[in-house]
């Protein structure tokens, strides 16, 4: 289940972890804290196939959000920054996979139920994602004369929370989609605007 549709997030790598930090309890077992957990990156093809995949320290998803590759260093743009009358450019768009409360809670004192959740949460990411893999565009070419294509790679990270900010449980997970793709032999910004339509 998706709750609240797609947000655009335009902060820094830095206010990014703030932001995720901010979306729970401090019971929550979480990594951009204590260290130990792990943020998922993956990066699907035109076809929707996931074609890698690995696990982000704090600091490399926040050189992700920074339009840096978390392995290579390599740069995928600079973005640009909010000010002088500009908004920023869009770091990634975010939507949460979620489920009603009420199975959190039931998960909370079910083992069996936890489990099937956690299955079912995140299948239904590696649905969206593969969607995404298959239908998302970009645009290739100068101002007025640019045509649609497809993206040949677009990178996702998802980041799993157990509970509240309150400290009930409610399972979620933040998935957060790339705004840089890979298409026509560079990096280019993903069509947010075709992305809101689907």
């Amino acid at each position: 289940m998706i709750k609240g549709g797609v947000i655009l997030f335009r902060g820094s790598g830095t206010a990014a972890r703030r932001y995720l930090e901010s979306d729970r309890s401090q019971a929550d077992e979480y990594y951009l804290q204590g260290g130990v957990g792990v943020a998922e990156f993956s990066v699907v093809d035109g076809v929707g196939e996931v074609v890698g995949e690995g696990a982000l320290t704090p600091f490399q998803y926040a050189e992700w959000v920074d339009w840096i590759n978390p392995f290579t260093d390599e740069s995928k743009g600079t973005p640009r920054q909010a000010g002088d009358g500009l908004r920023g450019s869009p770091r990634f768009a975010e939507m949460v996979v979620n489920a009603p409360k009420s199975l959190s809670i039931a998960g909370a004192l079910h083992p069996e139920v936890s489990a099937a959740l956690d299955v079912e949460q995140r299948d239904a990411m590696a649905e969206i994602r593969s969607w995404l893999g298959l239908h998302s565009v970009t645009r290739v070419g100068p101002r007025r004369k640019q045509e649609v294509v497809p993206i040949e790679q677009l990178e996702t990270v998802s980041v799993v929370h157990k509970t509240s900010r309150a400290g009930d449980p409610h399972r979620h997970i933040h998935f957060q989609i790339g705004t840089r793709v890979w298409a026509a032999g560079a990096w280019r910004g993903l069509d947010t605007a075709a992305l809101f339509k689907q």
